[in-house]
């Protein structure tokens, strides 16, 4: 945790509603699932391809192919929408250590599926032990944002009310059944923002040639938009938390304080008190 600055109050301490991580748990329940239904299904899937392509190696060849892709394609899909490409390393690097011990008699081929409902427990489990390391501490200064993973790493970001120059409420579907959502104080240096790119490609070309000798000419067109949006890392941002729309007041209620108007009125009064105190001393 961060140490606070003298004089510095805690207003607020929350961390992210439990359904705001669905993604992440979605994502692993899919492989318990999956490796339930596979291991379940094991003995007459292994038979069916060995009907059909007639060989008892081509058969766990085809097993061991059809592993992989339940592995991978869900981690490229998981990969894209969270921008990371972790999630392919790490289920790719999965997928070669399950094979090599395949290949080496070290595990049964049925229990290829008994790791990938292991992945899936483990999985859910640290989701839940990552949800709870963020935490968000809004003080009378600035905004505390940060994730606390011990010795596996530590992410941090404060910001002070007078740099954000944009606060940012987003609420979808489930967060307006379940009350949560994410605040996002977007700074002019970029943080807190993101482009979405949207982007067309278009190209012809011809050619002809006649006794070694060729003649071409071709065309390519390319465009590209981008909108800057309101985004970041979870532990850059006030990720999922609860009752958002009560957090997003106190903060507005802080950078309100912080504006020049604000500023000089404060001074203001505090000039008539110490007049107000002279004159009755006088």
């Amino acid at each position: 945790m961060r140490k606070l600055l003298k004089g510095e109050k805690v207003l607020e301490v929350v961390s992210p509603h439990p359904i705001s991580f669905w993604p992440y748990y979605a994502f692993f329940l899919y492989y318990i699932v999956i490796g339930g239904y596979m291991y379940s299904k094991y003995d007459d899937l292994l038979q069916s391809l060995m009907n059909i392509v007639g060989s008892s190696l081509i058969a766990s060849i085809l097993l061991v192919a059809l592993w992989w892709l339940i592995l991978i394609i869900p981690a490229v899909i998981f990969a894209l929408l969270q921008i990371s490409s972790k999630w392919v390393i790490l289920y790719t690097l999965i997928a070669v250590i399950g094979t090599y011990a395949l290949t080496t008699h070290k595990i049964a081929l049925g229990h290829i599926w008994l790791i990938t409902i292991g992945l899936g427990v483990l999985g859910v489990i640290f989701t839940e032990l990552y949800r709870r390391a963020h935490k968000y501490i809004i003080t009378d200064k600035r905004i505390i944002m940060g994730t606390y993973l011990g010795l596996f790493g530590t992410y941090k970001r404060d910001i002070l009310y007078s740099k954000i120059e944009d606060l940012v409420l987003k609420q979808g579907f489930l967060g307006k059944i379940f009350n949560y959502g994410t605040i996002v104080p977007a700074t002019a240096s970029g943080l807190g923002t993101g482009i979405d790119v949207a982007k067309a490609e278009a190209g012809v070309g011809v050619g002809a040639g006649k006794e070694g000798v060729g003649v071409g000419a071709g065309i390519a067109v390319g465009g590209e938009r981008g909108v800057v949006m309101p985004r970041g890392r979870s532990w850059f941002i006030l990720y999922g938390v609860p009752d958002p729309q009560r957090i997003y007041d106190l903060l507005i209620a802080q950078m309100q304080e912080r504006e020049p108007a604000q500023y000089l009125q404060k001074q203001v009064e505090l000039l008539e008190k110490l007049v107000e105190k002279k004159e009755e001393e006088e």
